[in-house]
């Protein structure tokens, strides 16, 4: 069956896959602007101990479902508790899994955008206002947007296509060094610019003043959505892992050190070269279409810099959405007993008509972004912990993950089966209080 060729070359291999996966668009430019903006040392003090109260067991959780079944979301979930309706939990899973491959479509197309753009001077001479003016042009111009979000899905299909092994495993075990050489050359060239040390004090000055309990919950939602909890692929990836002595834990532990490091030289990378041309940072699309332009326009090097930048932007998406992909096209072969190419083709369809329709129609890119970040993954990652903690059976759960340490099981127990219940529930309510 094609299905059983579905595996990692060694744990090394899932851990660098499932680090491609986390750092995404977001660990590069939205969690630098949140400590900045929320209280500096303080926000990352507080994203840092949820990631491990939250973060590092949900995600445990997860893989070993797929680790322990070694099954794709639907079918391990039938595997864990048969004759119950958990499984539509998998469902769930996947739905999130195609959606977020898709309606994103447009971030990817500015990023590919920008790439061929910046190497090519399209930026150079131009104005604060005339650098505006471009991404609005551009983001504006849908059939010129469509063009390289189909560009970005036959990169995903290339990959995608080789397999695990040859694929998505290839790709992050190449790109990820690749992207950490290239943040380490733009944080070095940019802290020996004039004042770029404003940008760490941006960063890492503790400032009670902008930290509130908004912020708790920004961070709530930050490190949630890092890790990836409930978007299929860390259980698909689980799925992979053929040596069934792996600690899990151990491996979930890597991967959100790594994922708060990334975030972090995200920022150094980021900050540091706008303070040192006296720009303001801003949020969203501004940040990295508009003000980094124009910060790259005023330095020595600008151009070649700018181009390591975007080159690292979407190392950081594609090892992502390809991730993603993967999952999707293991479930399908999984669930379905599909062959791989189909599995894909499948897949590719769906991000094509789905991703179109965002591309062309904001208000349905902003419903499908409110029913994923709201709806989806939150249902997702609550029917993961209590699955976990009260179905499956939490001590069933620490004896598949592996977990030698006594105080580390201890700390699994709290929080899969009590705390993280109760702080995901925390986020759900607080995104309509707020």
């Amino acid at each position: 069956m094609e299905t059983q060729k579905n595996a990692f070359s060694s744990i090394f291999g899932f851990i660098m896959t499932a680090i491609g996966f986390a750092v995404g668009v977001g660990s590069i430019w939205r969690f630098p602007y949140l400590v900045g903006e929320n209280g500096g040392a303080l926000y990352l003090i507080a994203y840092v101990a949820i990631i491990a109260i939250i973060g590092i067991p949900l995600l445990t959780a997860e893989i070993s479902m797929g680790f322990n079944t070694q099954k794709s979301p639907v079918l391990a979930y039938q595997t864990l508790a048969p004759g119950k309706m958990w499984y539509l939990g998998g469902y769930v899973h996947l739905i999130a899994g195609i959606l977020i491959i898709s309606y994103t479509l447009p971030v990817y197309a500015w990023i590919l955008k920008y790439l061929v753009a910046t190497p090519m001077g399209a930026f150079k001479d131009l104005n604060a206002g005339q650098v505006e003016g471009y991404f609005g042009t551009f983001s504006a111009d849908k059939w010129q947007v469509l063009i390289f979000a189909l560009v970005n899905i036959v990169i995903n299909g290339l990959v995608v296509s080789g397999g695990v092994k040859k694929g998505v495993e290839r790709l992050s075990k190449f790109l990820l060094p690749l992207l950490g050489i290239i943040m380490l050359i733009l944080i070095i060239f940019e802290l020996r610019l004039p004042h770029a040390t404003e940008g760490v004090t941006f960063l890492l000055k503790p400032d009670f003043s902008k930290f509130s309990l908004e912020s708790m919950q920004s961070a709530l939602g930050q490190a949630f959505f890092a890790v990836g909890i409930a978007m299929l692929a860390s259980m698909v990836f689980g799925s992979y892992i053929k040596n069934k002595t792996e600690n899990i834990g151990k491996s979930s532990t890597i991967i959100c050190v790594a994922l708060v490091c990334a975030g972090l030289l995200a920022g150094f990378m980021i900050f540091p070269v706008l303070f040192s041309v006296g720009l303001a940072p801003a949020a969203g699309p501004g940040l990295t279409f508009i003000s980094l332009p124009n910060a790259f326009n005023q330095i020595p090097l600008g151009t070649l810099m700018g181009t390591l930048f975007y080159l690292g932007f979407y190392i950081a998406a594609v090892t992502s959405s390809a991730g993603v992909a993967e999952s999707v096209v293991g479930l399908f072969m999984d669930q379905f007993k599909m062959k791989r190419r189909i599995a894909l083709t499948i897949t590719l369809a769906l991000m094509t008509v789905i991703g179109t329709f965002c591309i062309f129609s904001d208000a349905l890119f902003n419903l499908i972004d409110l029913i994923e970040n709201t709806y989806l993954l939150t249902l997702g990652a609550l029917c993961i912990a209590i699955f976990v903690g009260w179905v499956w059976g939490i001590d069933k759960f620490i004896a598949a993950a592996n977990v030698k340490s006594k105080f580390f099981q201890i700390w699994l127990k709290v929080t899969v089966k009590y705390v993280s219940p109760i702080a995901i529930i925390v986020i759900f309510v607080g995104s309509f209080i707020a």
